[in-house]
């Protein structure tokens, strides 16, 4: 009996072994599994997202910071950032982030409202505003004007030169009546002040959105000072005419600009010197106020270089992280089975 329970015990033994040995099997190959997803599921690099390469999609703000410079160079720079929207959002397409090849319009679709708002609207509000602040803190220096205010002034006093608007108030001794000249302008001061930039088509509700920002900031011009700044351009100006008409230089003109007029106004017929007069004081002006956009640009590339990577983490994980990533998600996804319901079936 003994020999036959200390069968019974042996095999007991052999088979706790072999269960034992298959449950040890069965959690090395899980853990092996285990170690080849965590190997596969490493995330790729993504070259779009870092720099330098990620500050292609900056093109366009730094664009618009330096539109108050040069328009031209303004429009340019939005191919730079069209074609790095592009190919960031037919990388994500093609590849997941685990770098599979598996194309995905919804993965494609996250991307690019990704880029639109952090790569285009964001920072260009964000330019805007900075472009803004600058033209409005202006307004708190001596002559109580923003940048813009100074800008449509001077411009308004060098059409009404061009059109010869000043020539109706020569005097006896043909020069510029200045006071009779200012107060044919008054009309025109007032309505830089009525004066709005209307935006059609989509850019509309964007450009709406920045005024409203800016409204805090904006600080409206004195009747005073409007009055005051514009006499100083009409000294400015028809004292800088009259001088260079006499031969003298203008206190603010260079000498190279001055003896360059000099040579082309030799000997030539007084109504062609006039036109040439005007056209140096014009570029004395125009220079003064390129000055101001100089401030202008500084003021939005500082708000993008604040506030560029702020927008970027909110746009990933607030905004597209917990409403719109979750919403294109749920398009077309299928429900999922209910394990109990089906093993209880």
């Amino acid at each position: 009996m003994t020999g036959i329970a200390g069968f019974g015990n042996n095999n007991n033994y052999l088979m706790n072994s072999r269960t034992n040995f298959r449950s040890e099997k069965t959690e090395t190959k899980n853990a092996d599994k285990s170690e080849e997803k965590n190997v596969e599921k490493t995330k790729r690099k993504d070259i779009y997202a870092e720099m330098p390469i990620r500050a292609l999609g900056y093109s366009n703000e730094l664009g618009e910071a330096i539109r108050p410079l040069s328009p031209m160079l303004a429009n340019l720079s939005w191919l730079p950032a069209i074609a790095y929207i592009g190919a960031d959002v037919a990388d994500n397409y093609r590849q997941d982030e685990y770098g599979e090849q598996e194309p995905s319009k919804k993965r494609a679709s996250k991307q690019f409202l990704t880029q639109m708002l952090a790569s285009v609207f964001l920072p260009t509000a964000a330019v805007k505003v900075g472009q803004g602040i600058a033209n409005n803190a202006a307004g708190f220096s001596k002559s109580g004007l923003t940048l813009t205010h100074r800008e449509n002034i001077s411009d308004m006093v060098l059409n009404s030169m061009n059109e010869g608007e000043h020539k109706a108030f020569l005097n006896a001794e043909n020069k510029v009546d200045k006071a009779a000249f200012k107060d044919s302008l008054a009309g025109k001061v007032d309505e830089i002040t009525k004066h709005k930039k209307t935006h059609k088509g989509l850019m509309k509700p964007f450009y709406a959105a920045i005024d409203f920002i800016k409204k805090p900031l904006v600080r409206e011009p004195k009747a005073e000072n409007l009055k005051a700044y514009t006499s100083a351009v009409v000294d400015r100006l028809v004292d800088a005419r009259q001088q260079l008409l006499d031969g003298v230089k203008p206190e603010k003109m260079s000498e190279k600009a001055f003896n360059k007029f000099m040579k082309h106004a030799k000997d030539v017929p007084m109504e062609e010197k006039q036109s040439l007069a005007f056209d140096a004081i014009r570029k004395m002006e125009k220079s003064k106020m390129f000055n101001n956009r100089i401030i202008k640009s500084i003021g939005g590339l500082a708000a993008l270089s604040i506030m560029a990577k702020p927008i970027d983490k909110f746009v990933e994980h607030v905004v597209i992280g917990k409403f719109v990533g979750p919403a294109i998600d749920s398009i077309n996804a299928k429900p999922k089975e209910n394990t109990n319901e089906t093993k209880q079936a």
